[in-house]
């Protein structure tokens, strides 16, 4: 464990600007919504995986494993606390974190996470358990959708299809769950081998300070090891999050009527600097140009070899892109389909 979870939960109350209270039935309708539309997107998103009979089986399966989720913003940061200690793993750091070490780390990553909270409106945490879960935040979808102007039936079943996808890539690759701890785990663990971040704390103070633009990645990478799991980690994000933008999309013009008003208004809202959780956490400068490379990657790859050829992405650690392939796709075409 690398943080104190019941710490950061106390210190999140402290810290969370607590967001206005809907009226009365609005919030239960919103859950129960989210919760409808998650299970719509999940059947949805397998389609268009277009996998083979028994292996879509196996993702479904995988699926009804998990869990579906709408929390406020002290719920959302204490599953986050619960996550880091599933997403790293502690013995690839130096030491072990003693008891106050992991009270000040919850401490900054109260901080951290209160600052994405209003930010984040789903997730899909593949490092919760096994089964992973879907996660989604109810007051910064209400804030979202009212900044926006936008209509909530639609924009709920957009933002379900988004992380929908994430969860079915998991699903489908199952691997990628622990490949994505291994890169993960060597970012935390490496700052903690040289001079000035000795403690899991001063790492994430450091994270605090990027997500306020205080401060720029460089500030954390302190080797060639911790540059190459940021140059992988950023590579893997890019696709994960492009390929979801195509897919919610692609599917979204089949059962949402103002999509391409969605997809322009919230362009906007993330070239903000409104992205994803893992970006946002890792200080991953993932804005839209971002998105729109991991997008346009996926594109070529499907213009070429099709749904199916592209599913190769899935098959292997190996298939995965690199930071050149995201940006040069027939470098993966050559490498993974000769």
């Amino acid at each position: 464990m690398i943080v104190d979870e019941r710490f950061a939960v106390r210190t999140a109350r402290e810290v969370v600007s607590a967001a206005k209270p809907p009226p009365a039935g609005e919030l239960e309708a919103l859950v129960h919504e989210m919760k409808e539309d998650a299970l719509t997107a999940q059947d949805l998103v397998v389609d268009a995986f277009l996998l083979d009979q028994d292996r879509s089986d196996e993702v479904r399966a995988r699926l009804a494993a998990g869990s579906v989720l709408v929390l406020d913003q002290v719920g959302w940061i204490k599953a986050n606390a619960e996550s880091l200690n599933g997403m790293v793993d502690v013995s690839a750091l130096p030491a072990e974190p003693g008891p106050a070490s992991r009270r000040a780390a919850a401490a900054e990553v109260a901080g951290v996470l209160s600052l994405l909270s209003t930010r984040v409106l789903g997730q899909f945490d593949p490092f919760a358990r096994e089964t992973g879960r879907l996660m989604f935040v109810a007051p910064s979808i209400l804030i979202a959708e009212e900044a926006m102007k936008v209509t909530p039936k639609d924009f709920r079943m957009w933002v379900a299809l988004h992380e929908a996808t994430h969860q079915v890539q998991f699903a489908t690759a199952p691997w990628l769950r622990e490949h994505m701890r291994s890169l993960l785990s060597q970012v935390v663990a490496t700052p903690l081998q040289a001079p000035g971040l000795s403690t899991i704390a001063e790492v994430f103070a450091v994270l605090g300070r990027i997500i306020r633009g205080q401060a720029s990645m460089v500030d954390l990478i302190r080797n060639e090891g911790m540059r190459a799991a940021l140059t992988d980690a950023s590579a893997i994000l890019s696709l994960l999050e492009g390929h979801a933008d195509v897919v919610m999309d692609e599917v979204g013009l089949g059962v949402i009527p103002s999509v391409g008003k969605l997809r322009r208004r919230f362009e906007a809202r993330r070239d903000a600097g409104q992205g994803g959780f893992l970006s946002n956490l890792l200080g991953m400068d993932l804005k839209l140009a971002q998105y729109r490379d991991g997008a346009k990657f996926v594109r070529e790859i499907r213009r070429e070899v099709g749904q199916t050829g592209f599913g190769a992405v899935w098959d292997r650690p190996e298939n995965l892109p690199t930071s050149a392939e995201i940006h040069a796709p027939r470098l993966w075409l050559d490498r993974v389909h000769g």
